[in-house]
């Protein structure tokens, strides 16, 4: 079955769409399917896409997220993940770097801005998907969002060290034990994605930092 080009945009687009709003994959999938025979028996008798979707791509989509259910394994399951991922990376660098102090705009500021760009993403997913952007301004979206969400973590750092919050300063042992912990973080969320790439990155991200400790420059 070999839709329009047109037809099979909008199908890419509607995943995304529905994918950014937290719907169910297995019911997303089967409205898909059905969607697809649509449009395909439509182009085959010759109508037009619009035959199928109407003249809004957003409305037809909003319609159809009304009738898909949410996943509630997103707020219960993988973003909790995601949170505890983004931690092992941030204790395992100050970790590998004998830095032992936390403070507590760090401990807090972290998750709130991850939340949030995870959210601003989805956004974004949904505005690019639902709406006729041209390929040089979705492209030129994404660098905006990454530059703001760099600038805000770049930016908690810089406030880390005008405010004064309280420390938690753990142990030589405890640094040790944070090191194993992340380490099991990443082959936890490993084994659960079904893949070595979640292993694979932090290795070759903390390659330098754990050679450098390992054989300290005199």
């Amino acid at each position: 079955m070999t839709l329009s080009k047109e037809s099979q945009t909008f199908l890419d687009n509607l995943r995304v769409y529905l994918f950014a709003s937290n719907k169910k994959e297995e019911e997303v999938n089967e409205l898909l399917e059905e969607l697809e025979d649509h449009l395909y028996e439509a182009e085959q008798n010759g109508k037009s896409i619009e035959h199928i979707i109407g003249k809004s791509p957003k409305s037809y989509m909003k319609e159809v997220e009304a009738e898909v259910v949410k996943d509630g394994r997103f707020w219960i399951l993988y973003m909790p993940m995601i949170i505890l991922g983004a931690f092992a990376y941030l204790v395992m660098d100050k970790a590998l770097d004998n830095d032992r102090s936390y403070s507590l705009l760090i401990l807090i500021g972290n998750p709130v801005l991850f939340i949030f760009s995870i959210l601003a993403l989805f956004c974004l997913y949904r505005y690019v998907a639902a709406n006729k952007v041209s390929k040089k301004a979705e492209i030129l979206s994404y660098l905006v969002f990454s530059i703001i969400q760099i600038s805000l973590f770049v930016g908690l750092l810089f406030a880390n060290d005008w405010i004064q919050t309280p420390v938690l300063t753990v142990s030589p042992v405890g640094n040790t034990a944070l090191i194993f912990m992340s380490l099991l973080v990443f082959a936890g969320l490993a084994v659960f994605s079904k893949t070595w790439f979640v292993i694979v990155l932090p290795v070759l991200f903390f390659s330098p930092q754990i050679i450098s400790a390992l054989y300290p420059y005199r």
